[in-house]
């Protein structure tokens, strides 16, 4: 059962999505040590997920259409303001200098992304309805540590990747700029307009 939930994760873990374009996001604006933190805030994130999904929170808050209208909406006015710091003017925005406030930033960037994507959420509950069986013992404390930390791997070499060449290195690209502040705002306003529906 580990064997397939692993897959599954990392299925999850490749797939494009909010995590994925925050990576990219940080990497663009503020080079690849930026990337590497928000990853580990997207681990610390995950690991979160598991726990709560673990002792049955994330259910209950996914049960109740309130809780999960507002996490939804908190997610989505989020990555939509991400967005819209993409296309703000550059000096604003950008500050390549690697030092404990950008490193800060970054990483409670992919902490809060990860934290109010309500997808992870369900992905989690839905992981872990199978697996709550066979966790015990030590296993309920190795489940969210090792999901958290291929998460910030896996991000991590993502960071790597897209600046490891002159070919793929996107640092300060302004297509790129643009490109992802379409598919931020897409996201959050998708999310925005998925939740209203839902709830009313």
């Amino acid at each position: 059962m580990f064997f397939w939930s692993s897959i599954s994760h990392l299925i999850a873990l490749t797939s494009p999505g909010p995590d994925t374009a925050i990576i990219i996001r940080q990497v663009n604006l503020h080079g690849r040590m930026a990337g590497i933190y928000a990853a580990f805030g997207i681990g610390v994130g995950i690991y979160l997920h598991c726990l709560l999904a673990i002792n049955g929170i994330s259910l209950f808050i996914i049960s109740n259409d309130l809780y999960k209208f507002i996490i939804s909406l908190i997610g989505s006015v989020y990555i939509f303001y991400l967005g819209i710091m993409m296309v703000l003017p550059r000096d604003i925005v950008i500050n390549k200098t690697v030092n404990n406030n950008s490193m800060r930033s970054s990483f409670l960037t992919g902490l809060i992304t990860n934290i109010f994507n309500a997808k992870a959420f369900l992905f989690f509950v839905s992981l872990f309805s199978i697996l709550i069986d066979s966790i015990e013992g030590i296993f309920f404390y190795f489940y969210p540590i090792y999901f958290s930390i291929t998460s910030s791997i896996w991000f991590i070499f993502l960071s790597y990747l897209l600046t490891s060449s002159n070919h793929t290195n996107i640092e300060s690209s302004n297509l790129v700029n643009r490109l992802l502040a379409i598919i931020l705002c897409s996201i959050g306003v998708f999310i925005f307009i998925k939740s209203i529906n839902e709830y009313f």
